[in-house]
């Protein structure tokens, strides 16, 4: 039923494009894995030209000195992130992509300033935030950067937790220390309170939580004890949780869910989470963003619903699944490919009060990797493998 033989290939700047031989395929949740695997390698390939946020910032507003800005930073880590889970199981052919991968992140740092990541590096009125932070700092510690990656961590992390806190027990998604700031810094000030906006992020403290955790959980025991305060009384309904940055319910529940599995939360919590997941699937397997059946949006219920069952020691019927796997089989197209669906919501006039406009991200290639992160953690986890 499945090809057994088959294998991906993969170009970047390697002088040699290397071949990726795949392990026998037994299932139909693994062959889904490989397709949306092969996209992101693919798109390694290309350069991830298609993965890259490109946005306009004219010269007559911002000290740019192109009006248009890439970023991609966080976009790679999540990716890094997906290739780190399938290494062990390809008995590390990725080695080689990881590395050039965490390379890339190392240069990508601010070098001004308190260091750390922004959304757009070039930027300047952006400052380095949370959630590049945290999610970088998780892929460099997976993939054994400890010792090299930690400097370049401990100065933002310093700021964050020592001027950036808030009274809800999260912190303040944007890195600007208080006192005796630069010039850059001054100036990033003024655009959080203009346009990017304050306060805690929901799915940016859930992040934090797990970089935390990844970093040294003993070091971080009150900041990831503070962090879980904060996600246990910040959840909708007591069921899932809303993000800031992101479209629908099961990006920030996902990442909260890691968070709280990972640091042992309340088990009624997850148990809550988890009915929340289940009752809220489509008679098609699919799971909705503003009541529109999304492959990503899918893939996020998915990977959030693997790894609540798994913690609480549950499996999940692969009956009940089926119409998952259906739906996510059907909306893959010709080329192995998933559709893209909005991802990053950017609301525009936070600090007035008034949202007049929502920027919107979206990529096919992420929506393969999420697929590729959820059929992969839920075949391992919850699948029979005979």
């Amino acid at each position: 039923m499945f090809d057994t033989t088959a294998s991906i290939f993969a170009a970047a700047s390697f002088s040699q494009t290397p071949k990726i031989d795949l392990p026998e395929i037994k299932n139909p949740w693994q062959a889904l894995s490989y397709k949306g695997l092969e996209h992101l390698l693919q798109e390694y390939a290309n350069g991830f030209s298609a993965t890259k946020h490109v946005m306009p910032f004219p010269r007559e507003v911002f000290q740019v000195d192109k009006d248009f800005q890439e970023g991609d930073v966080f976009q790679r880590a999540l990716i890094l992130d997906t290739l780190l889970d399938f290494n062990p199981g390809m008995q590390n052919q990725l080695d080689d992509i990881i590395s050039a991968e965490a390379d890339y992140l190392f240069n990508a740092r601010r070098k001004t300033g308190i260091g750390g990541w922004a959304y757009f590096p070039e930027l300047r009125e952006l400052p380095p935030d949370a959630d590049d932070l945290a999610q970088v700092m998780q892929v460099l510690l997976r993939a054994g950067y400890s010792k090299t990656a930690t400097p370049y961590f401990e100065l933002a992390l310093n700021v964050l937790l020592n001027d950036q806190t808030n009274a809800d027990n999260g912190w303040e998604s944007w890195i600007i220390p208080k006192n005796n700031q630069t010039e850059e810094q001054q100036l990033q000030t003024i655009w959080v309170n203009k346009a990017w906006g304050t306060g805690s992020d929901i799915e940016v403290v859930a992040n934090l939580i797990y970089a935390f955790i990844l970093f040294d959980n003993k070091r971080f025991a009150a900041a990831i004890e503070r962090g879980l305060t904060f996600l246990l009384n910040s959840h909708k309904n007591s069921h899932c949780w809303e993000s800031t940055w992101y479209y629908g319910d099961y990006y920030g529940t996902y990442v909260s869910l890691r968070a709280i599995c990972v640091a042992n939360g309340p088990k009624s919590t997850i148990e809550g989470a988890v009915t929340f997941i289940e009752n809220n699937r489509q008679p098609d397997g699919s799971w909705t963003e503003r009541q529109e059946s999304s492959p990503l949006q899918t893939a996020l219920a998915l990977q959030a619903l693997s790894i609540g069952k798994k913690h609480l020691g549950l499996t999940i019927d692969e009956q009940w699944l089926q119409s998952s796997l259906n739906y996510l089989q059907q909306t893959c197209d010709a080329n192995g490919n998933w559709p893209s669906s909005p991802f990053i919501r950017m609301p525009m006039g936070r600090p007035m009060g008034f949202v007049h406009t929502i920027l919107t991200y979206e990529s096919a290639a992420i929506t393969s990797n999420y697929v590729a992160k959820a059929c992969n953690h839920l075949y391992q986890n919850h699948i029979n493998q005979n």
